[in-house]
């Protein structure tokens, strides 16, 4: 709530309904178009990554994607995670633990490419100090867990082990689980093996993003709004940034607060940036969580189940 009263500080709502009403809604139709082709792109990503595993079709993984984004829309904590990890491996009978393995390199996947983005921002275009800011803590961020994620696909017993010593408190019965759980996590890194769908999770990663950040021009343009292209990229960036940050469900506050300190940036008035944070935020969120809903219930799934599942047993998820 604290961001949402941010975001809407100082925002003439004459101004708000003004700029709703007047807003042109055909260039919102290719915004989420893109939306919802880039749950498929996504899925056609992680194919790459759990064809070690297991060959699941590109239709499974696309409905588990959107079953996934539909639950970080609604359930607190980001547990839209493991319930898209329980999604698919319920349906084709793949380690639970291994499935959201694949889903942390994802997020791995996609800082990545963002830090690309954001490189090319900075070299390419003049770029207010807080994108450098966003730049070096990506940085830092994605070499960190990386590292780690590497490590412990390199050297699984030798990170057991020192696990075992640290929590030798921990009963035996119990470590063992762990310790199992951490196997199977670490199965889902086959993929990290094979240079040529490393190389080819990246690209399709970094078309991802530079398609995402170039379709949110079509909501300036709703606005009759006519920035330079690379608003686009630092409307992004910032959004990423903002996301990440603990809010409600759905991102709720965090996100209009970020478009509105974007915009900002290019001297568009509050009440239209609140407007056009608005109108973002209905695209990305409105289609993802029907469509979610629409699969998860038609695959009969049970969210309440799911979520119990990733709060008391991860490795049932």
């Amino acid at each position: 709530m604290v961001f949402l009263y941010l975001a809407i500080r100082k925002v003439n709502f004459s101004e708000t309904v003004l700029a709703l009403k007047q807003a042109n809604y055909w260039f919102v139709l290719p915004n989420i178009v893109f939306v919802i082709l880039g749950m498929w792109i996504r899925a056609v990503r992680w194919k790459f990554m759990i064809n070690p595993i297991k060959r699941v079709t590109l239709t499974s993984l696309f409905r588990s994607t959107l079953i996934g984004f539909m639950a970080i829309n609604i359930l607190p904590a980001r547990l839209g995670e493991f319930v898209r990890a329980y999604s698919l491996g319920t349906k084709e009978k793949i380690s639970k633990s291994a499935t959201l393995a694949t889903i942390a390199l994802e997020r791995i996947f996609d800082l990545l490419a963002l830090l690309v983005v954001v490189w090319l921002t900075l070299l390419l275009f003049p770029t207010p100090a807080l994108v450098k800011q966003i730049g070096y803590l990506t940085l830092f961020i994605v070499a960190g867990v990386l590292i780690l994620l590497i490590f412990l696909k390199t050297k699984t017993n030798l990170t057991v082990n020192f696990l075992e010593k640290i929590f030798f408190f921990v009963k035996k019965a119990v470590f063992e689980k762990v310790k199992q759980i951490i196997i199977r996590f670490v199965s889902g890194l086959a993929f990290l093996d094979h240079f040529g769908s490393v190389l080819w999770v990246f690209i399709i990663s970094l078309v991802l993003w530079i398609a995402s950040a170039l379709s949110n021009y079509f909501i300036f343009l709703a606005f009759d709004l006519h920035p330079p292209i690379y608003a686009s990229f630092i409307l992004l960036i910032t959004v990423i940034l903002g996301v990440s940050l603990p809010s409600s469900p759905g991102f709720i506050g965090t996100f209009q607060l970020a478009c509105v300190v974007a915009l900002s940036f290019f001297k568009i008035p509050k009440s239209t940036a609140f407007s056009f944070s608005i109108i973002l935020w209905l695209c990305k969120y409105v289609p993802i969580t029907f469509l979610g809903l629409y699969y998860f219930r038609k695959e009969h799934f049970s969210l309440k189940k799911a979520q119990m599942l990733a709060a008391n047993n991860p490795d049932q998820v």
